[in-house]
């Protein structure tokens, strides 16, 4: 069963595709892997990967084709070594169309259908930027998905926190619906029904000066009704939700740090909860070396390794990423950060599913040691490395989805066993 991983942004201007693309391909090195382009209308990883493409979106919507046959394998040229002869593609069509411009829902059920009968290990949704009904419905049920943000882009930083909202309500919404089985099965408690929704309107509505977030909420709840169905539901549903985010454009911890992470997770506190499950997958450092590469149409990583610097002119701040992955995340330190005059490995050459968290700490040491292209290739590694660990050691739901759900899915996932 393939894991379906969305990559997202609040906006525009992250480089989001641009890590799409390289989150893909790293990840072709341990199974199939198709990207499914759907930041529909501008076409934007055709537009980076200098391949022919014979059929796209347009044939799947227009022409009949199945989906499968719309897949675009890596031209050779740009693979010469077929170390990703693993990776291929869906692109959107050169123009907009009406099918997926403005989504009805045959054809966004037609495309949810297809998704998920794609015959590989992964399968990477590139969403547009922004939040509605072309995302949301591609995001999963109980978990963010990736969030990719960066430091230089404040704005983005806080609308990727409101996706985590709207996901978050979506669910509560379909719970606490007047006609879920919920509700029907807790009939006798009308009153604190129309109670609950009441409290969540005032969480979700910035424009109201009443509950400031669910932890507030919650509480609220608790001297209100006491112990009740609705409390622990709720509960469960704020404390199990999971948000991954990777921080592109990376160029220092302290910046990185004060202008990004921080501002998410304060702002998901302050408007969510405190209680919500936050994992930094990794960063990918700022490089003109990534725009050049989008611009010759040739990704970053189908670009030989360059050179490296010698270890004496190695940035210390690689040294404190070390330090701070291991005492935000828990991760022990590695045990050996010394530069050392040895040539630095190309970790996306030993991509493996062998021990991922042990190749985390390989990996981040690695890193410390190496500049240039070739640390940019190692922060792929790493960040799918942690993934790896994520997809092997949680349930399929926690991270990703195992498939896309249409809503009559969604139900019975939430309400298992109800008929509908």
């Amino acid at each position: 069963m393939p894991r379906i991983i969305t990559v997202s942004s609040g906006k525009g201007g992250v480089g989001k595709t641009t890590f799409a693309v390289n989150f893909a391909l790293t990840l072709s090195r341990v199974g199939p892997t198709v990207l499914v382009d759907l930041d529909t209308g501008t076409s934007s990883i055709r537009n980076t990967l200098e391949t022919p493409v014979r059929k796209d979106l347009y044939h799947f919507f227009r022409k009949g084709q199945r989906l499968a046959d719309c897949v675009t394998q890596l031209d050779p040229r740009l693979d010469p070594q077929g170390l990703f002869s693993n990776f291929s593609f869906i692109a959107a069509p050169i123009h907009s169309i009406e099918e997926i411009t403005n989504w009805s829902d045959a054809s966004r059920w037609k495309l949810v259908h297809a998704i998920n009968q794609l015959p590989a290990e992964f399968v990477i949704l590139d969403l547009r930027a922004g939040l509605d009904a072309n995302v949301i419905d591609f995001l999963p049920l109980s978990n963010s998905g990736i969030l990719v943000f960066t430091p230089h882009h404040p704005a983005a930083t806080l609308a990727a926190g409101d996706i985590v909202k709207s996901l978050l309500f979506r669910k509560l919404r379909f719970i606490f619906s007047s006609d879920s089985p919920f509700f029907k099965e807790n009939r006798g408690l009308g009153r604190q029904h129309h109670m609950v929704n009441e409290l969540l309107n005032q969480v979700e509505d910035p424009y109201q000066d009443g509950l400031p977030n669910l932890d507030a909420f919650l509480q609220d709840l608790q001297m209100s009704l006491g112990d009740n169905p609705y409390l622990a539901t709720i509960a469960n549903v704020v404390h199990s939700f999971g948000v991954y985010f990777v921080l592109n454009m990376f160029d220092g911890v302290e910046e990185s740090y004060d202008s990004a992470v921080r501002p998410f997770v304060e702002y998901l506190k302050t408007g969510l909860s405190a209680h919500l499950k936050m994992t930094n997958l990794g960063w990918v450092i700022k490089d003109d070396a990534i725009h050049s590469a989008n611009c010759d149409r040739r990704p970053i990583l189908l670009q030989p390794p360059g050179r490296e610097k010698p270890p004496a002119s190695l940035d210390p701040v690689m040294q404190e990423l070390a330090n701070l992955e291991s005492s935000i995340f828990g991760l022990p330190e590695p045990k050996d950060i010394t530069p050392r005059r040895a040539p630095s490995r190309d970790e996306l050459l030993n991509i493996s599913d062998r021990s991922p968290l042990e190749r985390q700490l390989e990996i981040l040491n690695t890193m410390y040691r190496t500049a240039g292209s070739m640390q940019v290739r190692n922060n792929f590694a790493y960040i799918t490395h942690r993934v790896l660990h994520v997809v092997r050691s949680l349930p399929a739901d926690s991270f990703g989805q195992s498939r896309l759900l249409t809503p009559l899915e969604i139900f019975h996932k939430i309400f298992p066993g109800v008929p509908s």
